[in-house]
């Protein structure tokens, strides 16, 4: 992975701790696709949802197909 420190906001950003505005700001990057590079620079995954999210979503949809 990476050395940076638990609290950069790449490092909070990968692992779902802050937005992805948040990190933009802080980084001051112009845009998601530079911190998309910066995530991919640094060897670091990019946030998934959690499993409680996906459980979420995957019921909307579900509820959405029936309708």
């Amino acid at each position: 992975m990476t050395d940076l420190p638990d609290n950069h906001p790449l490092v909070l950003y990968s692992s779902g701790q802050i937005s992805r505005q948040v990190a933009i700001d802080r980084m001051k990057f112009r845009d998601y696709a530079t911190l998309l590079v910066a995530l991919g620079d640094a060897d670091l995954p990019m946030p998934m949802p959690s499993e409680e999210q996906i459980e979420k979503e995957v019921a909307v949809f579900q509820q959405l197909m029936r309708t």
